[in-house]
This record gives C-alpha cells, sequence and structure tokens, in this order.
C-alpha cells in the first residue's frame, strides 16, 4: 500500500426529483457533502478526494471544504440521458489514481473507521485473488418476491422460523466501491467480475432517498455527534 494513491471520489449532481438539491441541504448546519469530504479526508488511507458535478455550487462548496473538483458534462448528469455506467466511465476518465473508493454522500453515518477497515479489506482481497470491493448489508427477514411467492422459509412448516433463525441474505447498500481506477475505467462500473463482499456496521446502514429519510438522519446524526 506504500505510495498507492487512493481517491475517494464524490459524484454529486445538482438536481434531485425527490429531495431538492439534498446533496448540499444542512443538516445540523453541515451538508451532507460537506460532512462525507470531512469523513473521507480524515482516512488515513486516502490521499485526495475528488467531488464531480456539474453544478457550480456544489463545486465551490466541495473546494472550499478541502476537496479537488471536476466539473462534469451535463450530459452525465442526467439520469434520463447517461445510464450509471455512463456516468462512471465518464468519471474515471476524468481524473487520475490508483485505486477508486467511490462514496456518496446520501450515506451520511458511515465512519472513518468503516471507510479505513473497507480500504486496508481491499488490499487484502486483491492478495486472494478479488478484483473490487463493495459494502454489503445483512438482511434476515421473511421475505416474499414480486409475485408473492415466499423466498427463504416454509410459512407452513410445524415450527415458526424466527427471523434470527434465518440464513442470512445480503444486500448492496450503495455505501462504498473500491476498485483499482483502470478497471473501473475499463468496466465503466462500480465493481469488477470477482468483488469481495465487506459487510457494513449495521448502525451505519442509512441511505437517503426521501424527505422523511432526510428528517431521520437528522435525528441519527445528532444523536451520534451528542454521543462524541
Amino acid at each position: 500500500m506504500i505510495n498507492v494513491d487512493v481517491v475517494a471520489v464524490i459524484v454529486a449532481r445538482g438536481g434531485s426529483k425527490r429531495i431538492p438539491n439534498k446533496n448540499i441541504l444542512p443538516i445540523n448546519g453541515i451538508s451532507l457533502l460537506e460532512r462525507k469530504i470531512d469523513t473521507l479526508k480524515q482516512c488515513p488511507s486516502i490521499s485526495r478526494v475528488i467531488v464531480g458535478s456539474e453544478d457550480a455550487t456544489i463545486l465551490e462548496l466541495a473546494k472550499a471544504r478541502g476537496a479537488e473538483v471536476v466539473k462534469r458534462p451535463d450530459y452525465y448528469c442526467d439520469e434520463a440521458q447517461a445510464s450509471a455506467n455512463d456516468m462512471i466511465g465518464n468519471m474515471c476518465s476524468l481524473i487520475s489514481a490508483d485505486v477508486v473508493v467511490w462514496a456518496h454522500c446520501t450515506n451520511p453515518l458511515v465512519s472513518v473507521d468503516t471507510y479505513e477497515s473497507a480500504v486496508n479489506a481491499f488490499f487484502e482481497a486483491e492478495q486472494e485473488g478479488y478484483d473490487s470491493l463493495l459494502s454489503v448489508y445483512e438482511l434476515k427477514e421473511h421475505l416474499w418476491d414480486s409475485n408473492f411467492q415466499v423466498l427463504n422459509y416454509n410459512p407452513y412448516a410445524e415450527r415458526h422460523t424466527l427471523a434470527s433463525e434465518l440464513e442470512p441474505l445480503y444486500a448492496q447498500d450503495g455505501a462504498i466501491f473500491i476498485q483499482r481506477h483502470k478497471n473501473m475505467l475499463k468496466n465503466s462500473y462500480f465493481f469488477g467480475a470477482k468483488p469481495k463482499h465487506f459487510i457494513m456496521p449495521v448502525e451505519e446502514v442509512f441511505d437517503i432517498n426521501f424527505p422523511v429519510e432526510f428528517k431521520i438522519a437528522e435525528i441519527l446524526l445528532s444523536q451520534c455527534e451528542g454521543d462524541r
């Protein structure tokens, strides 16, 4: 890991359909973008933080917070035109790095320790033949598919299966994706063909997509900051 340029990348567009300007909305006086930059800059393994956006306000805010900034073409910031794959490939083409740690502002509870553990886990996983890392969380719930067929338990068994007794399933939380820059540029995706799965601490699994979740984030972050 000596002299490896590990770069955290935050892609933040100006518009948001469900929560307008959510990346720069303040929670306890600090925006989601600023919070994410602050967290990533505290990680010993991360050498730089780069924010990519088409929005001048976001770029100015990121630069003032100590991040490098990249102006992204409007086309790649429009979900109606460009796919996630297009967006990833374009962002990677605009930066240099050895390793990319892809992070999202909308996962505000991820700690410095967790990012650091994920970076270390990536380098260890490379030695085992993995080509990337993505964060997931454990799911133990009684699940049904879109046709309302039971997925993971028998509801008609003689004894009801408790949720704690179910075999764990895992869901992507979108918080952390790590990959060699050259590979991410080539495959235009968050992870490669053989990813290592990094299980997130349950207390840090939270993604903001709807206004009510923004309100919940305010409460959770206030509690976390009050405990420090």
